[in-house]
């Protein structure tokens, strides 16, 4: 698991998972550290909460647990503001250009590429393997670090001037490389921001790139030619790019639905119940490295363990927070849900995992998908893709 969470098509927001990032600028790649995404819930996040304890050594946790006690009705917390009717900015998907097809295409023969180690200056082309630690303002940013990663110098896929900035560098060799983070990079925080990174450079390989031609193609990628391809390519992409500015959507709405709540108090168990899961989890993977949990953070991600701490009780707010949020919509609005209903949303996320039948999904996992994930936890997932559902029919894009 790369010690980071499995986030895919996400059965969600009830079960909202963050993403440590890394500062790779393309397709969306994450950043920061509190960086979340909200989408329709599908069945694949239950399934990647399962895992999220897996890594190495780590024993299994479920993070579902913080939201099964239900003291109270949630308009006992949260006194719900205007939800329906909302205005938030049109959210459009980025186009496909030919630029974008270019990269990917690239991406992909660097997948095939055989490499070689060698000792000379890194040039564009290589892949390097390099250690950096990212600072603004004179000091560690979240998310700006990362320890012996592999990257390819001159496919673009960081900010630019950090791949530039590699290039002539040669193994064993430290420097600081000076970038500003473009204007319309997609977090604020960052945005035309000056920053710098203390790069260490650990190895460099030469790469050797397959010929790209129909024979390469019908070989290795499913499709009989290059135009065939690339045309799988281009549908892929698009689709790829609606899913996120659907979900881009989704956020734009939400946050406008949340800043109109208040909340009253909040279920204090659960909240520290979701502090400790994840404690416990990065605990357990800094165990597994041999190190102490501030000097695994410090490694990995460039905090200390106060500002993870700090970290995930934000997290904490804001995702018990909005499933409150989410329950009390469903409470006035009268949402219910029957048992046939109940049966066929099953059923479509079980599907949507690729498991046509409880049958085939036992076979997998020792037990039904109800009892592997929970009814509980599968009826508020329903139940959210509704409110979700309410919300977005009926705001107001501008």
């Amino acid at each position: 698991m790369n010690c980071t969470f499995f986030v895919n098509k996400q059965i969600e927001k009830l079960l909202l998972k963050s993403e440590w990032g890394k500062m790779k600028q393309y397709h969306k790649k994450e950043f920061s550290l509190n960086m979340k995404k909200m989408r329709r819930i599908t069945a694949a996040l239950l399934l990647a909460v399962f895992m999220m304890g897996l890594a190495g050594c780590a024993e299994e946790k479920n993070l579902l647990k913080p939201f099964e006690e239900k003291e109270h009705e949630a308009s006992y917390y949260v006194s719900l503001g205007e939800y329906l009717g909302v205005e938030a900015q049109l959210v459009k998907a980025e186009e496909v250009t030919p630029e974008i097809l270019d990269l990917n295409i690239r991406q992909m023969l660097y997948s095939y590429a055989e490499y070689e180690q060698v000792e000379r200056a890194a040039a564009e082309g290589d892949k390097v393997v390099a250690s950096y630690q990212g600072y603004m303002d004179g000091e560690l940013f979240e998310g700006g670090s990362a320890s012996s990663e592999s990257i390819i110098l001159g496919l673009g896929e960081y900010i630019p001037g950090f791949e530039e900035g590699i290039v002539g560098m040669q193994a064993g060799e430290t420097k600081q490389v000076d970038v500003t983070f473009p204007e319309d990079y997609w977090s604020a925080d960052f945005a035309g921001k000056d920053a710098y990174f203390e790069i260490v450079l650990e190895e460099v390989y030469q790469a050797e790139l397959p010929e790209y031609n129909d024979a390469f193609v019908a070989e290795n990628l499913s499709y009989d030619t290059v135009a065939a391809y690339e045309e799988g390519l281009e549908a892929s992409l698009k689709a790829q790019f609606a899913e996120e500015a659907e979900t881009a959507q989704l956020q734009a709405i939400w946050e406008v639905v949340r800043s109109n709540c208040m909340f009253n108090s909040y279920p204090d168990s659960q909240i520290e119940a979701y502090v400790a899961e994840y404690v416990d989890y990065y605990t357990s993977l800094a165990q597994y490295s041999n190190s102490e949990l501030n000097d695994y953070l410090q490694a990995n991600y460039g905090i200390t363990e106060e500002e993870f701490t700090e970290t995930v009780y934000g997290w904490a707010y804001t995702e018990i927070g909005d499933e409150l949020i989410v329950r009390a919509i469903a409470e006035a609005e009268g949402m219910e849900l029957g048992e046939e209903e109940y049966e066929q949303e099953k059923q479509s996320l079980m599907q949507s995992l690729g498991y046509a039948s409880d049958e085939n999904f036992e076979s997998v996992y020792g037990s039904t998908f109800e009892d592997y994930y929970g009814k509980d936890n599968i009826t508020q997932a329903i139940l959210q893709n509704r409110v979700y559902d309410l919300v977005v029919d009926n705001a107001k894009l501008v």
